[in-house]
């Protein structure tokens, strides 16, 4: 009895971390987002496609973020209109 509930607990655990890694659409590189704009970060902490992701992760209302490597911006949305070309810009919505 005491294997499956750790067994169970196991995959209580891991399921939710599961699905929510492959919430993420394809990376669009090239391509910039618009729409309602949750937060724009300039630091160096968010200077990364991935570092990017993680921040929009943590935030539960965030649907999109854009990465845009020559103004060092990570730009994260609540709502998305369009997906306009843009050098530079690595942008990324949830499933």
């Amino acid at each position: 009895m005491k294997n499956v509930i750790k067994a169970s607990l196991i995959v209580m655990m891991v399921l939710p971390a599961m699905s929510f890694a492959s919430s993420w659409k394809p990376v669009e590189e090239g391509k910039a987002l618009s729409g309602k704009i949750h937060e724009v970060k300039t630091i160096r902490k968010y200077r990364s496609v991935e570092k990017c992701r993680a921040f929009a992760d943590s935030k539960p209302t965030v649907v999109a973020f854009t990465f845009d490597r020559n103004k060092s911006t990570c730009t994260t949305f609540t709502s998305v209109r369009s997906r306009p070309d843009r050098d530079g810009a690595f942008s990324q919505e949830k499933g």
